[in-house]
């Protein structure tokens, strides 16, 4: 081969690399980013991320990355982000807190979502759960998952206590009779006469009492939106767990063990979301089952929520059927969530042998038909602060339940009709 040819060779050589270069580099360089925001700091982060990289990988033309950060700031940098443009693409709104969002105008109309030949399936979501991301005709984001409240057990001290199924195994009280006993069985005391070990207590008082609101059928408002929290329902609710702190079957309200004895199995039973288990399976020699709040109203009932997924409303067309199609992987690979501790929202995900493998989730499931979310309001943060401060005024007692109730009611009333005279100011 001659010199000439050589050189020849060598320097068509070096515009092949080129141009294959130059494409990678165009290739890389427009690949759509999505930043995806949520308060996911603990176990549950980690299965996003590696959810993320799937997705990643199974769409090579999109670049997701996710920001974590505590469910407590997170709000306020949301709002302040979305207000100076700067807000993520793809965030996590829980349901209850939809109202204020939707109200602020940050959330994208997402129909096209459900309608089409790529939609998901209407259908394959709970009634209930759906109307939640729903305004007039307008869906402003896609449901998850659901996480309600239920029991958590331990199932040594269950066994000791006789609470046991047919084949010896660990079973959790299903009715007030039973969780009345199995609190007493598992109370054990110290040579002093103290109890050192509780057969059950408190964690979040707020969440304990409105997990029981709607087996009480209680409500937080009337049919007209005005504030109904001093409602006889709740009023009886707020009065059972009032009688356990009277009767000593629950820690005192100083103690604070709550879900920290738990852990330290100094506590047998909890009432908490279902999010906790990721927890749990961090611990390597707890025995712990999970079920049902046991019926101990008028019917069985629990709280709930969904973590939402949204779409920031300004993206060019690429960007927003990039977004969606990340939302829709997530929304079709939930039984991965699952595993972090949730509840699908799919029913079609729920209903599959994998999800009935899951038994603390498939036992908090079973609740669904009976849940009841937070009131659709823009006050929820000022009617949460008011739930709270009257659980605590009951528990500490300061003041009976009714006392208590009627003075949150009253605030949260004003809270309402502040509401409803800024709105009817707004041109």
């Amino acid at each position: 081969m001659g010199a000439k040819t050589s050189l020849f060779l060598l320097a068509l050589l070096a515009v092949i690399l080129g141009f294959a270069r130059s494409d990678f580099s165009v290739s890389s360089h427009h690949k759509l980013h999505i930043d995806f925001w949520n308060g996911w700091t603990g176990p549950d982060g980690r299965v996003a991320l590696e959810m993320i990289r799937q997705f990643n990988q199974e769409n090579p033309d999109v670049e997701v990355s996710m920001q974590r950060m505590e469910w407590g700031t997170y709000y306020n940098k949301l709002m302040v982000a979305e207000v100076d443009g700067r807000g993520p693409a793809v965030f996590v709104i829980h349901a209850s807190t939809l109202p204020r969002m939707e109200q602020a105008g940050f959330l994208a109309d997402v129909r096209d979502m459900f309608e089409g030949p790529r939609a998901l399936p209407t259908s394959d979501f709970d009634d209930y759960v759906l109307n939640q991301v729903k305004y007039d005709q307008t869906y402003v984001g896609v449901p998850l998952d659901i996480h309600p409240q239920g029991l958590y057990c331990n199932a040594d001290m269950l066994k000791q206590a006789g609470f046991v199924d047919a084949n010896g195994n660990a079973r959790a009280p299903e009715n007030k009779e039973e969780f009345v006993r199995a609190i007493k069985s598992m109370q054990k005391l110290d040579a002093s006469g103290h109890p050192d070990t509780w057969g059950f207590a408190l964690t979040l008082w707020r969440n304990n009492f409105q997990a029981l609101i709607p087996q009480f059928d209680g409500r937080y408002m009337d049919e007209s939106g005005n504030a109904d929290l001093d409602c006889k329902g709740n009023v009886e609710a707020l009065e059972f767990l009032s009688s356990l702190e009277k009767q000593h079957l629950v820690p005192p309200p100083e103690n604070g063990l709550g879900w920290v004895g738990y852990r330290q199995k100094k506590v047998a039973m909890v009432w908490d979301g279902v999010y906790m288990l990721g927890d749990l399976k961090r611990l390597e020699d707890m025995p712990y089952i999970g079920a049902p709040i046991p019926v101990l109203g008028h019917h069985a009932g629990t709280m709930a929520d969904s973590h939402v997924l949204c779409i920031q409303k300004t993206m060019s067309p690429e960007r927003r059927d990039a977004a969606e199609r990340f939302i829709r992987f997530l929304s079709e690979h939930s039984i991965q969530w699952a595993g972090a501790g949730q509840v699908p929202a799919r029913k079609s995900v729920r209903n599959s042998a994998e999800f009935a493998k899951m038994p603390v989730q498939y036992a908090f499931s079973k609740q669904i038909p009976t849940m009841m979310y937070p009131p659709r309001t823009h006050i929820l943060f000022e009617l949460s602060l008011e739930i709270d401060l009257a659980v605590e005024k009951v528990m500490r007692g300061r003041a009976t339940p009714d006392e208590a109730l009627k003075v949150a009611n009253k605030n949260c009333q004003t809270f309402i009709d502040r509401d409803r005279r800024e709105r009817q100011a707004k041109p």
